[in-house]
């Protein structure tokens, strides 16, 4: 497995934070970049078509859900570069913290026999998307304050 993990804190309760982002088909209010997101069905097994702003298109299932650990996992079934093989798994947990709270977000898929190189250029691919999404997500944080 390959492993995908990043950290952000923040200085706003674990709870608000939950608020903002635990809704399946809500990333249009949070994910730079997502124009669109439908759903269908309702909790564990939903499923999301996310649509970005160059049209191509990811579907992602909701594998797991804990609001009071405030944590979701899903699995990404269709998209542009991953192949369903690969079992690409992704969590988002937020955790409190004595000024705020912490969100991480990580992500494991199973490489096959691919290049190492490729393996790792799809991972730090990953990795700086992930950043730059927790990034966003604190300035709409602060805009909202």
């Amino acid at each position: 497995m390959s492993a995908i993990d990043v950290q952000q804190d923040y200085r706003f309760s674990a709870d608000s934070v939950w608020q903002r982002i635990h809704g399946f088909g809500d990333l249009q209010s949070w994910l730079p970049g997502v124009t669109a997101c439908q759903v269908q069905g309702e909790g564990i097994g939903a499923v999301r078509t996310v649509t970005v702003a160059d049209g191509s298109q990811v579907v992602e299932e909701l594998v797991a859900l804990d609001p009071a650990a405030r944590q979701f996992s899903y699995r990404i079934l269709q998209g542009p570069g991953v192949d369903q093989r690969a079992n690409f798994t992704a969590t988002v947990s937020i955790t409190e913290t004595a000024v705020g709270c912490t969100v991480r977000w990580q992500a494991d898929f199973d490489a096959g026999n691919a290049p190492e190189e490729k393996v790792e250029k799809a991972r730090q691919s990953a990795t700086r998307m992930y950043q730059f999404c927790l990034t966003h997500l604190g300035q709409l944080l602060d805009r909202e304050r």
